[in-house]
This record gives structure tokens, C-alpha cells and sequence, in this order.
């Protein structure tokens, strides 16, 4: 990966004096973000080489970001007892549930170590060295370290940023490091540059250098984030979400998720770089960003983000098949990050993956907007399916002219667009006497019934039991993920 390096030991280097070092994948920065992009990227088969832009001899390598910042537990009227944020599954990944549920304050580890240090002092150190932040850390690269799947610069600011420029395209490949020990200057040179510096230094550095004005494709504005505005439960969602955050609103008022689009990660115009800790968004929401929660948030799904665009060559090119978005959020999803948040569909519910994949997709999502709740056990009936069969990408809308009239469906109500569309598509049909029922609830041996000619033709085994149970949301996503899976890689 480098020419000439000095190579430390667990793979932690130190470039000599105008050495270029290069590699796949550059994450520069001590954030949180920087830590959970270099996991991600290293967990997904990639090779990244991490700047932490810090003064450390590799010692300390937990970023101060999250020193100050617990999961603190609340208390939920639903369950009528405290809980933790992550047993909620509102926005927290499978890898930070696990993190913040194994970790432990430092008085609490020095606790535990004390009233273990006479009977058995081996056992409590190895419960705090466990239950640290560091301990987790070092734990979980040390492999690849080993490996040297992952090259660790500890030393180093960065202090410049290096591009070519062509037709108004710009291409960042380098990035010139100042190591201030021995007062010399390096270089890394990458395929993709991930900017997850505190203050986004890196970007400043772009920005700054630009002939022209340089600017985030997207910048999210309060009113897109904070959900007290729109008068709803979730700020807006994007085509391309690939993170959810929290915010509040107003002082002490509850806080509530919005989205972060891939566009506010990258620059216009610019290709192999993603700014990662401060996503493109007005002064106003900086400091949500700051926090270690959302930290983690941006930096996992940067780094699930560069492994797939290293191996299909860059980011353009993973931004270029028709449904890019949805198949990049499904590779988010398989690896236990909720996109849309969901106050009531856990992590290792059996149907998390369906059920998030097909709420991405504007096909189901909650009942009402003013909550987060999916409700998976509530039961479906024909206007719910054929609102749902209506959004499927391929569904074709009803003309005004093959209207189907019917006595209990006016042009009043929720789903007579959606209705008339099922009909005219052939999907559902009308009551033998000229009704559609469309509060009917269905059973899943009707539901499969409506369902199994709209599947891939190699699937054909039931998806659940057929009986005359009522069907629930859970297996209407069950059922419609298959099509939209179908549909959506073409």
C-alpha cells in the first residue's frame, strides 16, 4: 500500500518525510465517524487506510467526541417502565445497540474493578477492559491491523487536499499530511476520500481553494429535519436516506428522527470524496451532527457506502442503474441499519428487513403521520391492499374513463384512486353485488390468493401459513418485498 513506509507494530505506520503512501480507501479524522467508516469499510472486505489527523503515538485511539455522552434511558408510557434508546429500535444500528449495551461509564468500571480487586482481580479487569470504550475499539480492529487490512497513521494534520480538474469536474486524489514531531510532510493517495474530521476540514480546504462556489448537492434546512415544523412524528424522507438522526424541535420537546441523504454527503461536481462528520446542511442543525449517536450513524453508512463504491469503482458508478438508491439502502438495511424509523419493528424482528425495505419504498409505512408506529399485528383490509398494490412501481393508474362503479366506494374516499387502480389492473375485484367491501378484512389464504401471481414465477411456496387467520401488515410487507425486489433490479 505504500513505497518505503516504516511500519510500526499491529500495523500502526509512521510516513517518512514527502513519502506517499496509497491505498483504496482514506478516512481522515479522530471522530466517531471516522472509527465506525473504517469498521464499516473494513467489515464489508474493504482496505482502508485511517489518518486519525491527530498528534497520538497510536495509544489513544478512542476519539474524545463520545467521552461525555451516554445512552441515556427514558421512561415510556407505552411499556410503563424505563428503557434504554436502543431497546426502542427506533434509529439505532444492530453494531451501536451493541456497543452502547456493552458499555459502561468509567466510575462504573472503576466500581466494579475495586469490589473485585481482592477476591478476584484478573475476572474485573477483564470485565473493564471489556466494557470500555477503548477495550471495544481495540478489539474490533485489532484483526485487521494484523492482517494489515487496515494501515493506522496515527501522526498527522492534514493540511491540504489535492485534485484534478477537467470540463468542471473536479477528482480528489490526495490529501498532504503534516506530521508535527518531526516536522515533516506526507502524503495519502486514494481512489476515495471520506472527510470525517470534526469541523470537516477537509471540505473547508476545498471549498476555500475553489474557483467557483462550491456546494453540497443537498442542504438540509430545518424545515426538512426537524419534524416539530412539519407537524409530523419523522422529519422528510429522502429517495436517497442513508441515515436517520435525531432531533428536537424546541427546548425540552421530545426528540425525533429525520434523514440524511447520500447528496448531503458529496459536493457538487466533485467525485471521490464524501464529507462524512457535517453533512451539507444550514448553520441551525450543525450541532445535531456533533452528537456521538449521529456521529456513528453517518460514519457506518459512509463506510457500508465507500466498500460498495470501491467495488464497483466510485461513486458514480454505484449512482447509475435506475433504482441505485433503493439497492444501496438495501445493503444498509442487511447490515442492521433502520432507514425509516419505526417505533415498534425491532432490529431482530423476523420481518425488519421486509418491512423496512417496503416503507423505503413509499409502499406501507405508519397508519397515521403524527407517530412512528408500523403496527405489524394490525390487520389489512381491501382498501389497505389495494392502496399498497397501487404504489408498486409498476403499477399502472387507473383511467377515469374504466371506472368501475361501485355503491360503497365514493369519490370521497382515502382509497378510490387506489381502488379503481387494483380494479382496473386486475389485481382485486369488486363484490358480487357491485361492492367493493373495502373494509373487509382479509384472511392470509386471501391475501396469498391476490399476491401469488404478482410474485417471481420461482416462488412459489407460501410466504406463511394459509388459513382463515386475518392477514396482518407484517405479511402484507412479507408479501409485497419479493415484487418490489423483482421490479426494482431492473
Amino acid at each position: 500500500m505504500a513505497s518505503s513506509l516504516t511500519v510500526r507494530q499491529l500495523g500502526i505506520l509512521r510516513p517518512n518525510h514527502r513519502e506517499t503512501v496509497f491505498c483504496q480507501t482514506l478516512v481522515v479524522g479522530n471522530s466517531v465517524a471516522a472509527y465506525t467508516a473504517t469498521l464499516a469499510i473494513l467489515q464489508a472486505g474493504g482496505q482502508v487506510c485511517w489518518a486519525q489527523a491527530g498528534t497520538s503515538a497510536g495509544g489513544e485511539i478512542w476519539p474524545r467526541q463520545s467521552r461525555s455522552h451516554p445512552a441515556e434511558s427514558y421512561f415510556s408510557w407505552r411499556l410503563g417502565r424505563r428503557i434504554s434508546p436502543w431497546e426502542a429500535g427506533t434509529i439505532m444500528s444492530e453494531s451501536q445497540q451493541a456497543f452502547w449495551t456493552h458499555w459502561r461509564s468509567p466510575s462504573a468500571l472503576h466500581a466494579a474493578s475495586s469490589s473485585t480487586s481482592q477476591s478476584a482481580p484478573t475476572a474485573g479487569a477483564e470485565t473493564a477492559r471489556s466494557q470500555s470504550k477503548g477495550g471495544q475499539f481495540r478489539e474490533a480492529i485489532a484483526p485487521y491491523l494484523q492482517n494489515q487490512q487496515l494501515i493506522l497513521i496515527p501522526q498527522g494534520l492534514p493540511i491540504r487536499v489535492l485534485y484534478s480538474q477537467q470540463r468542471g469536474q473536479r477528482r480528489v486524489h490526495q490529501v498532504v499530511f503534516h506530521d508535527p514531531t518531526p516536522h515533516q510532510q506526507f502524503q495519502v493517495h486514494a481512489r476515495l476520500i471520506l472527510d470525517a474530521t470534526t469541523d470537516a476540514r477537509l471540505q473547508q480546504d476545498l471549498v476555500a481553494d475553489a474557483a467557483a462556489p462550491l456546494s453540497p448537492e443537498h442542504q438540509l434546512t430545518v424545515a426538512e429535519a426537524i419534524a416539530h415544523h412539519r407537524r409530523e412524528a419523522r422529519g422528510y424522507f429522502f429517495a436517497d436516506s442513508v441515515a436517520l438522526v435525531m432531533a428536537t424541535g424546541e427546548p425540552g420537546g421530545k426528540p425525533r428522527p429525520f434523514s440524511v441523504p447520500l447528496r448531503s454527503l458529496m459536493l457538487r461536481n466533485t467525485e471521490g470524496f464524501l464529507t462524512v462528520s457535517l453533512p451539507g446542511c444550514v448553520p441551525q442543525l450543525r450541532p445535531l451532527f456533533a452528537h456521538p449517536r449521529a456521529q456513528w450513524a453517518l460514519g457506518e453508512a459512509a463506510g457500508q457506502i465507500a466498500a460498495r463504491a470501491a467495488q464497483l469503482g466510485s461513486i458514480q458508478a454505484l449512482r447509475q442503474p435506475t433504482h441505485w438508491a433503493w439497492r444501496l439502502q438495501q445493503t444498509l438495511v442487511r447490515q442492521g441499519i433502520p432507514i425509516f424509523a419505526f417505533d415498534d419493528v425491532a432490529l431482530d424482528d423476523p420481518d425488519f428487513e421486509a418491512i423496512q425495505m417496503v416503507a423505503i419504498a413509499d409502499v406501507v409505512r405508519t397508519m397515521r403521520r403524527r407517530d412512528l408506529s408500523f403496527r405489524p399485528a394490525t390487520p389489512i383490509t381491501k382498501a389497505v391492499l389495494a392502496s399498497a398494490l397501487a404504489r408498486l412501481p409498476q403499477s399502472k393508474v387507473a383511467s377515469p374513463d374504466d371506472a368501475t362503479a361501485l355503491s360503497d366506494v365514493t369519490a370521497n374516499h382515502w382509497a378510490e384512486q387506489a381502488i379503481q387502480t387494483a380494479i382496473s389492473n386486475h389485481t382485486l375485484s369488486p363484490e358480487p353485488d357491485t361492492t367493493f367491501a373495502p373494509g373487509k378484512v382479509l384472511t392470509k389464504r386471501q391475501l396469498w390468493q391476490v399476491m401469488q401471481p404478482l410474485l417471481p414465477p420461482a416462488m412459489t411456496t407460501p410466504l406463511y401459513p394459509l388459513d382463515d387467520t386475518p392477514a396482518r401488515r407484517r405479511h402484507l410487507s412479507r408479501s409485497l418485498y419479493p415484487i418490489l425486489q423483482s421490479q426494482l433490479s431492473e
